[in-house]
């Protein structure tokens, strides 16, 4: 393991400081120049994508903040040996066109130019067809999407369709998913999306379905 001292007094730091806790002397560890896993020029060539659409400021800023916070977590794990733990589930809450689709698609291409994903792509599926005719048929088709984005990006448009039908088959459904997402949380990136009036009435239905999510972007045009 790195240990990491103040360039001025050779004080111990965490890469957490910003400021040396002896001197006082600025530290800006997650500046320092180490090899991280990343393609560079990918990753300004979708930061760029992403600030070219039109509107969107609070999604975008969001998004800027965390490609800064997965920079510093490799910092982390290679420098210190902590586990990753960079967020992975995600909640768009937008209206139909609005940018969902390709913000999440953009984000794939990030993460993966980032290093921190194994596999470049998105599997994207309506969240109706992961209801199946029987509870057993609701969880293999969560679990067949699961495995088949491993390593990716899970995309599941219209998560709110869900909460329009009663049955128990819907719940089994959400019940899969989260249960899946918690199974293979250190290799699968989840963002599902829904509109916001729905999402409301969702939360409300299912009181933790909200907290499952490590981050909220709210899309407005």
């Amino acid at each position: 393991m790195t240990t990491l001292k103040c360039a001025k007094c050779g004080n111990a730091l965490n890469t957490d400081d910003r400021f040396c806790s002896k001197c006082g002397t600025e530290c800006r560890i997650v500046d320092i120049d180490i090899s991280l896993p990343c393609n560079s020029e990918e990753v300004a060539r979708c930061i760029a994508m992403l600030d070219s659409m039109e509107g969107l400021e609070t999604v975008k800023q969001e998004i800027h903040e965390i490609v800064k916070f997965v920079k510093m977590d490799c910092v982390r794990t290679q420098m210190l040996g902590y586990p990753s733990r960079f967020p992975r589930k995600y909640l768009f809450i937008g209206n139909p066109c609005t940018g969902r689709t390709t913000v999440a698609r953009i984000m794939a291409d990030i993460l993966y130019a980032l290093g921190v994903m194994g596999n470049h792509k998105m599997i994207a599926v309506w969240s109706k067809a992961l209801m199946g005719a029987t509870i057993e048929k609701c969880q293999a088709k969560v679990r067949n999407a699961v495995d088949s984005a491993l390593g990716g990006v899970l995309f599941i448009d219209d998560i709110h369709l869900l909460n329009d039908d009663k049955s128990n088959l819907a719940q089994a459904t959400i019940d899969a998913l989260v249960t899946m997402m918690q199974i293979h949380q250190d290799d699968l990136v989840c963002i599902v999306a829904g509109t916001p009036a729905e999402i409301e009435a969702m939360s409300q239905s299912h009181p933790n379905f909200s907290e499952r999510f490590d981050r909220v972007l709210t899309f407005e045009r």
